[in-house]
């Protein structure tokens, strides 16, 4: 799988305003975190609490945002709605798929940090 199709490299370079340094600290921040975001989801679903649901999308949300990384911006947005309509169901059935797509991302920005970014 390209790349290119989960994340888009120079636009989210152009968000950290071509520093590459200030890039590569944020995808590490996202490595980090993106993962911890979606632990929290998934126990909000087990307990069938979709405010924190809601919250926790919301969250990861934000941190996919600047990657540009529209697949898993939109899976993780109906996630949000999900929680915030108080859907746990709905956010159950979205789970596996937010999980797989934040999977792509996380693995994307690895191969990009390992190859120096030369995407």
């Amino acid at each position: 799988m390209s790349d290119d199709r989960i994340f888009n490299l120079e636009e989210a370079l152009a968000r950290a305003d071509h520093d590459r340094e200030l890039f590569l600290t944020m995808a590490e921040l996202f490595l980090e975190h993106g993962p911890k975001d979606l632990a929290e989801i998934k126990t909000a679903l087990d307990i069938c609490d979709a405010a924190a649901v809601g919250r926790s999308a919301h969250r990861l949300k934000g941190a996919v945002l600047q990657f540009c990384a529209p697949v898993v911006l939109e899976a993780a947005k109906r996630m949000e709605e999900a929680g915030k309509a108080g859907d746990v169901a709905a956010g159950a059935a979205l789970y596996g798929e937010l999980k797989a797509e934040l999977s792509d991302l996380v693995e994307a920005l690895r191969r990009t940090i390992e190859k120096g970014m030369a995407a």
